[in-house]
């Protein structure tokens, strides 16, 4: 019995639930491995949330589980031909490498600004109470991140940027611009429309309500890439280049220690910032202008 693409004639809803059922049964497994893990190599007095190393090994099986697995059984079960179903035929010539990671350098700076009038939002006062939850997630999620890349030495901002910006960024890409993207265009032929909901998907499913429009468009973002160029490694370099990004700035002290660069800029400097955001955002474009004609001529 041939069972590789038996779910490719199937209805969009049935491959979404599928999709979703394999989603929460790979974190599920990978959250009891990497716990299991964590019980078997320590004591039952060690604190997992004082263990950065255990917490980005989590973090790996994490993103294995949850994301690579999943997008990879959804197009064995989907198509005849796994690569051509993720858009992974091919891998990008240096120009285009290069114009793609100059791009996502460029947007940064209008992301990050976009991030600053997203944590700006109030809700009304009767959704008080849904408000304090989004705060109180926002906040447990910036202390994970910081304790997952704290440390010194080489090894340690290695390991960091392996699972932060490397294994993020393919697995995530994976699912979200490829499995997700076939899933959405059973539904529509409207490219476009398939582009922001995968990107709304996306920027949910990091559940980090006060970085929703900034995580939303920079997965747009993504998403054009994949239509521009049909291959799904270009966001992936983008990807890694924005978490790589994060990671430098986050770990670096000197850059740390930089409004501009890690976004938290003051009242007095914010007029500036929108500056050079606004400024940079428009080489931006004239950076996708060439990454497009580039991708055509191949």
């Amino acid at each position: 019995m041939v069972i590789r693409g038996i779910f490719a004639e199937r209805p969009a809803l049935f491959q979404l639930l599928a999709l979703l059922f394999l989603i929460l049964a790979g974190g599920l497994l990978s959250s009891l491995t990497g716990l299991w893990l964590f019980t078997l190599l320590y004591s039952s007095s060690a604190n997992l949330m004082e263990n950065p190393e255990m917490l980005r090994l989590i973090q790996f099986l994490a993103a294995i589980g949850t994301f690579l697995v999943p997008a990879l059984i959804m197009a064995f079960f989907c198509s005849s031909n796994i690569r051509k179903y993720l858009y992974a035929s091919t891998f990008p010539k240096g120009k285009t490498i290069i114009l793609t990671i100059l791009s996502v350098v460029l947007i940064s700076p209008f992301i990050s600004l976009t991030g600053i009038l997203n944590k700006m939002v109030k809700l009304p006062d009767i959704l008080y109470p849904i408000e304090a939850w989004m705060q109180a997630k926002e906040v447990e999620a910036e202390k994970l991140t910081t304790l997952m890349l704290s440390g010194e030495g080489l090894i340690i901002l290695i390991q960091n940027i392996f699972v932060v910006a490397v294994v993020a960024a393919i697995t995530e890409e994976f699912l979200f611009r490829g499995t997700l993207r076939q899933v959405f265009s059973k539904t529509t032929k409207n490219q476009h429309l398939i582009v922001w909901l995968a990107a709304i998907v996306f920027s949910l499913f990091h559940m980090q309500f006060y970085g929703f429009i900034p995580r939303m468009l920079l997965g747009a973002y993504f998403g054009y890439l994949l239509l521009w160029g049909n291959n799904i490694w270009l966001p992936v370099i983008a990807h890694f280049a924005n978490n790589f990004l994060g990671v430098i700035s986050l770990t670096n002290p000197n850059l740390a220690k930089n409004e501009f660069i890690t976004g938290n800029v003051s009242t007095e400097n914010m007029l500036p910032f929108t500056f050079v955001s606004i400024s940079f955002a428009i080489l931006f474009i004239f950076c996708i202008v060439a990454l497009k004609r580039e991708l055509r001529e191949k």
